[in-house]
Parts: C-alpha cells; sequence; structure tokens
C-alpha cells in the first residue's frame, strides 16, 4: 500500500479509551420477556455497493499507532490475543508487517486498524439485580454495567480514525 492511502496522524492528539464513556445498555425489568430485541445486526450502515464495501476494507487495514494501558492487578497479562477471522494480530516492525496474535501491553505498537476495534469491542459486564416495590407489586430489575476490557491509548490515526474509535467505544 503507498504512503498517500494510507497517511498517519501525526498532531499531539491522543484518544485513550478511559476518557470515553462506554455505552451502556442499562436495566432492564427480568419478569418481562424483552420485546423486539435484536441480537445480531448489520454494523456500521454499510451498503451493498463493492465501492463501499472495499472502502471499509481498506479503512480497517489501515496502521495505527497504539498503546494498551497495563492492568493493576497482580500477574497482570504482558501480552493480549487478538484474532480476526482466524489471523492473529499483526505488528509493523522493522519495516515489515509481522502477524504473532498477541499485542504488547504498556508498549506503543503499530497494527492494523481492524484489530483496535476487537480491543474496542472487548467488553466487560457485570450484572447486579434489585428489587423494585410499588403499591401491590414488585418488579426484578437486572442492572448492567460495561467498561473497557482492555484500555486503549490511539496515539497515531486519521483524523477520521479518532472519530471512528470514539464511536465504536460509545455503541451499547
Amino acid at each position: 500500500m503507498d504512503a498517500k492511502n494510507n497517511q498517519v496522524f501525526k498532531g499531539s492528539r491522543e484518544t485513550n479509551s478511559e476518557d470515553i464513556k462506554v455505552g451502556q445498555r442499562g436495566s432492564r425489568n427480568i419478569d418481562v420477556a424483552p420485546e423486539n430485541e435484536t441480537l445480531i445486526a448489520l454494523s456500521d450502515g454499510l451498503e451493498d455497493s463493492d465501492e463501499a464495501y472495499h472502502a471499509a476494507l481498506s479503512f480497517m487495514e489501515q496502521p495505527v499507532k497504539i498503546r494498551i494501558s497495563p492492568s493493576a492487578e497482580k500477574n497482570a497479562p504482558t501480552t493480549v490475543q487478538c484474532w480476526v477471522n482466524g489471523k492473529g494480530a499483526e505488528h509493523f516492525r522493522n519495516g515489515k508487517w509481522l502477524q504473532c496474535g498477541w499485542l504488547p501491553v504498556g508498549q506503543e505498537v503499530v497494527t492494523r486498524r481492524k484489530y483496535v476495534e476487537v480491543l474496542a469491542r472487548s467488553r466487560l459486564e457485570s450484572v447486579s439485580t434489585r428489587v423494585v416495590k410499588h403499591e401491590n407489586r414488585e418488579e426484578n430489575m437486572a442492572d448492567r454495567t460495561a467498561s473497557t476490557k482492555y484500555p486503549v491509548s490511539i496515539l497515531q490515526d486519521t483524523a477520521e480514525g479518532h472519530e471512528w474509535f470514539s464511536r465504536i467505544l460509545m455503541e451499547q
């Protein structure tokens, strides 16, 4: 790929996933079956045209410089496994792409946007239940809270890439 089509934003702007509010699914009454709950939905509003499809694929192959924040837990992992369609994460090192299936934690690394999407969509969701008492009945509510599993900082990317990253994190 040529440099013109794969320009990297070199400004001082850094986008950190911990600074962006992660999309929340909220509470729901677990005594009532959900209505119109969509389990599978098309993403990013891609049209059926070949041009839009190829543009989206090209966008996901762009290089992005990131840093995965280390965890504060004892014996935290030093790498994160990351795969897309059976292909392990790639790093750009010494002028070439190396496929290894993992990304280092706490280090700056250049990888492809598709692997950054996997990290951004990896969430931990905790669920707690509570009983809401009304005059003549009770409701059992499930409260869900989501957070990022792998906090990521985008160090170098296009302006469009920074916006894309924020949008991915804010999705439910």
